[in-house]
């Protein structure tokens, strides 16, 4: 066989194996990709959560240590988890970076090890998912010292009433 067919064959055979490889991909799999979202933010969460990471971001860039600091750095994690899956392992990192005994380390260790986990998108996780997003969102905009979620949500208040 001359070289020329048989650099034609395995071209084809290339060609074929790739377009049956796209075919055999199931509908709704995907891969996660790290600056994508751990967990999806509905539309009216959106200025809440932009909100909590505002205030988060001025706190961080303000403190150093000691248990404000680390309200801070935590809080912002959990809304990155909204944002940019590379963003919270970063936050969730500096957290026990820079302070390695908070009273986070436990929970910051879990996520870690929960954001670096591929079997999490599995369908079998999806309901744990599920209800960890619910925790997570109202361990965030249930907290009574986030004074700026409150005026967010006393501003569009106002506002659906005016629209009356």
């Amino acid at each position: 066989m001359s070289k020329r067919i048989i650099l034609y064959a395995a071209l084809w055979m290339l060609m074929v194996g790739g377009i049956e490889g796209c075919a055999t991909i199931q509908p709704g799999s995907s891969t996660t990709l790290p600056s994508s979202a751990f967990f999806q933010a509905d539309p009216g969460e959106l200025k809440p959560l932009q909100a909590i990471a505002h205030a988060q971001d001025l706190r961080m860039k303000n403190c150093h240590k000691g248990p404000a600091c680390e309200d801070a750095y935590y809080t912002r994690a959990l809304v990155a988890l909204f944002e940019n899956r590379a963003d919270a392992i970063m936050v969730f990192q500096e957290l026990r970076t820079a302070m390695p005994n908070s009273r986070y380390e436990g929970a910051t260790t879990g996520w870690l090890n929960l954001l670096q986990d591929a079997s999490v998108s599995s369908p079998h996780h999806k309901a744990l998912m599920v209800q960890l997003r619910h925790e997570v969102l109202r361990h965030l905009l249930e907290r009574p010292d986030l004074t700026a979620v409150r005026a967010i949500k006393d501003h569009e208040r106002r506002v659906a009433e005016l629209a009356r």
